[in-house]
């Protein structure tokens, strides 16, 4: 275990890493942190101060000064950056005037912390300049990866905390992380066994986070360096889900302890981006305005297999794009349409989103009627980007066609049923009572209809209303909606919960489906009591309902859709 941890540490990078993991280990570890790293402010040395009992048992102020890998005499030496240059600013700047009023009277231990070790050929620098400015209540103390694979072990993962059967499975997901599924399967394995806690206090559930922030770490510093970085990032869709369902209660306390859980699921957030920008920002998104270049990137003649993956990404894309305008809208509660969102980064999405589809055209054939909380995603994604909102009908005519075109040839239309062996073989026959039989209900046809009568040119939603009438009177159209038991249930990965609005009518006009949903999500209050929603963070349930497969619940979408209605309805009047 330990050299697990020894070589993760050795693999950190400097800033967003080693400097992010330190103060979580030193929080589980008992010390407490009074100062993290900042970015744009001079630190004058110090990347993480925290306050703690030294060997001896006595109070002190640690001082922590991060460098990454080993320390070579470039790096103690050799730049205005370089290790004793941050120490001397310790010295002459820190201590002096930054070490707050109630830590002024402790003894200070300044320590040279990173990942990996002291190289022979600075060693004697090293200790003869320690040695010389060990005075005046001041100390030092070397931090390298050996010393602190030591405390990840003993303070995170330690046996008191974490069965043996856990720690196996943390092992197995690490040596296994170029094999993307089982990776994830031991992964998960861990970390529902870590959250699988009855009776625990806010502080115990933060020390859950930490340990699975670590875990998480490790792993995903592995598969870096391994080049395949898609366990990781399942694995942290997984943990963002699991750790929401742990401290769902805390997340409205301001108790000291319910903010340190707070603070600990932020973390968890963000490595997930950190992931997601390793995984789709540097191998993914700088191809998708390449004509196939990402099917063919898939690796497969089947097209079942290109189908898959391919809308597994633009759901992640998707979804990505949505925290980027959770996070820059601050208080909306449910999706918000704007034209001036001051993001970028979710314009750039939306665009690469269009791209994608434009150049990977099996993007508007989906095989799965399960495949419409993809497309969901991406509907109300480019719907709030304001003036993405054309290319969100247009997207939703473009299925139309093709959908209808697949169904009408006996070709690979969505089916009801999503696991792999059956998409395989589908359709087995071409006759018109199989066909029935596999699309017996959709929640895919009732959304296209609603999206395509709000905002695409009105054919897409003529054409769909025209073939549900003559072609799919068996079909079912229904949406799912969140039930009592959801809130239990829903974070957890299962489906077997909430209820379903069928008999929704397809329309050129779509009023008839929008009164029949509006009348509905109003008589109801099980969406609202969703912690994800009353909280303020319907990312949360966006990324649930695509991590168990359920389609999208309409209260989630349906103001975006009204808002719009009511806008080109006062346009039309003008």
């Amino acid at each position: 275990m330990k050299l697990v941890f020894r070589q993760y540490l050795a693999s950190l990078k400097e800033r967003r890493e080693l400097d992010a993991v330190l103060p979580d280990l030193l929080s589980e570890l008992g010390y407490t942190v009074i100062s993290r790293p900042s970015v744009g402010t001079r630190q004058y040395g110090v990347d993480v101060a925290a306050v703690g009992l030294d060997a001896d048992d006595r109070r002190k102020l640690f001082l922590f000064s991060i460098k990454q890998g080993d320390l070579t005499r470039a790096d103690w030496d050799g730049s205005p950056q370089a290790l004793r240059g941050s120490i001397n600013d310790i010295l002459d700047v820190y201590i002096p005037t930054r070490v707050p009023e109630a830590y002024s009277k402790l003894e200070i231990v300044i320590c040279l912390c990173f990942g990996g070790d002291v190289q022979e050929a600075v060693r004697d620098n090293v200790t003869q300049f320690t040695r010389q400015q060990t005075k005046n209540g001041v100390s030092f103390a070397e931090w390298n990866g050996d010393y602190m694979a030591g405390l990840l072990v003993d303070g995170v993962l330690r046996e008191q905390l974490v069965d043996k059967s856990l720690r196996a499975s943390f092992q197995k997901a690490v040596a296994m992380v170029d094999e993307p599924q089982i990776a994830f399967e031991h992964f998960e394995r861990l970390v529902r066994g870590l959250c699988k806690v009855n009776d625990t206090t806010p502080r115990q559930r933060a020390t859950i986070l930490r340990q699975i922030y670590i875990c998480l770490w490790v792993q995903f510093v592995w598969a870096r360096d391994a080049g395949n970085v898609e366990g990781p990032y399942r694995a942290s869709e997984l943990v963002i889900l699991l750790a929401w369902n742990l401290i769902r209660v805390d997340v409205p306390k301001s108790t000291n302890a319910s903010e340190e859980v707070g603070s600990a699921f932020a973390e968890l957030v963000n490595l997930h981006f950190l992931i997601w920008d390793e995984l789709a920002g540097r191998k993914i998104l700088p191809f998708v305005d390449h004509e196939h270049a990402i099917s063919v990137a898939v690796g497969s003649a089947s097209a079942i297999d290109v189908n898959l993956k391919l809308f597994t990404l633009i759901g992640r894309m998707a979804i990505r794009g949505l925290w980027h305008l959770w996070l820059v809208g601050g208080g909306d509660r449910l999706p918000t349409a704007r034209e001036d969102w001051d993001c970028p980064e979710a314009s750039k999405l939306a665009q690469q989103i269009v791209q994608l589809v434009r150049n990977n055209p099996i993007l508007l054939t989906p095989f799965t009627d399960e495949q419409s909380v993809e497309i969901g995603c991406v509907l109300i994604f480019l719907t709030m980007m304001g003036g993405w909102s054309e290319a969100a009908g247009n997207y939703a005519d473009a299925v139309i066609e093709r959908t209808v075109c697949a169904f009408r040839s006996h070709s690979r239309y969505p089916t009801i049923y999503a696991d792999y062996r059956s998409l395989l073989v589908h359709p087995r026959e071409r006759t018109s009572e199989y066909r029935e039989g596999q699309t017996k209900g959709s929640s895919l046809y009732p959304l296209l209809s609603l999206w395509a009568s709000t905002f695409g040119e009105g054919v897409g939603a003529r054409f769909l209303s025209e073939f549900a009438e003559k072609e799919l009177g068996h079909c079912n159209m229904q949406f799912w909606l969140a039930g009592a038991d959801s809130e239990n249930l829903l974070y957890l990965g299962d489906r077997s919960h909430g209820a379903s609005l069928g008999g929704l009518p397809i329309t050129t006009d779509g009023e008839r489906a929008m009164r029949m949903l509006e009348e509905e999500c109003a008589s109801t209050t099980e969406f609202e009591n969703l912690s994800a929603i009353s909280l303020g963070h319907w990312p949360v349930l966006a990324m649930a309902c695509r991590h168990a497969g359920l389609p999208l619940p309409p209260d989630l979408w349906l103001g975006l859709l009204r808002e719009a209605r009511s806008a080109k309805a006062a346009d039309d009047e003008d």
